[in-house]
């Protein structure tokens, strides 16, 4: 698979944090009476703002639960953990042949990145970036652009189905990260570690993965 450049997602994707979005959204939806695993269903992927605006009951100060939600996040790092390889495989890269696009908080993001150990990118295109959330390809499409390509020079390496179709809408090439069998036709391809891909250069100063 080739690519001019590569585009991130973090949950899920770089870092392996399900286990406390599931225990945020959970809690949340405790709060209102909502089922947390329907909530769970749409919030993978989703900005926590969209996510709120999908389940939140009639009458709720969403800017107020969304705070909340993010407030949430921003205290919560134990149990945050690179995906196995992720750490060398950003290694080998350019600062400009990379980003990250995430639905998270700018804030949200450098946090869970260092509680990980992982690098802060160069270019980060986080939720106050965008107008609107994954599945729209806004946020993939300004990662490119902030990196100096169209969108179509990239692969976006995803975990959710929401990401998935935002990388695809905005022409890039998908590499699924993980074991959502559900989710297989959405990707090209799919790996459960970096360990599995090689990253090569060629002579053009294109990037080519074998797996």
């Amino acid at each position: 698979m080739q690519g001019q450049i590569f585009l991130f997602d973090m949950d899920g994707t770089l870092i392996d944090s399900n286990g406390v979005i599931e225990e945020i959204w959970h809690r949340w939806a405790e709060r209102h009476g909502i089922d947390g695993h329907a909530v769970l269903a749409k919030a993978h992927g989703r900005q926590a703002a969209e996510t709120v605006r999908l389940f939140a009951p009639e009458g709720v100060d969403q800017e107020a639960e969304t705070a909340w939600v993010n407030q949430q996040a921003a205290k919560e790092t134990k149990g945050i953990k690179a995906i196995p390889g992720a750490d060398a495989f950003l290694a080998q890269l350019k600062p400009d042949e990379w980003a990250i696009v995430t639905s998270a908080k700018r804030f949200i993001a450098e946090r869970w990145l260092a509680a990980a150990g992982l690098p802060q990118p160069k270019t980060l295109v986080a939720a106050e970036d965008v107008s609107r959330s994954k599945p729209d390809p806004e946020g993939y499409r300004l990662a490119a652009e902030r990196l100096g390509h169209p969108a179509t020079d990239a692969i976006v390496f995803e975990d959710a189905q929401a990401g998935m179709e935002a990388g695809r809408q905005a022409g890039a090439k998908i590499v699924g990260v993980g074991s959502s069998s559900h989710l297989t036709g959405f990707a090209d391809t799919w790996i459960s570690s970096y360990r599995q891909v090689e990253l090569i250069r060629d002579s053009s100063g294109g990037l080519r993965l074998q797996f």
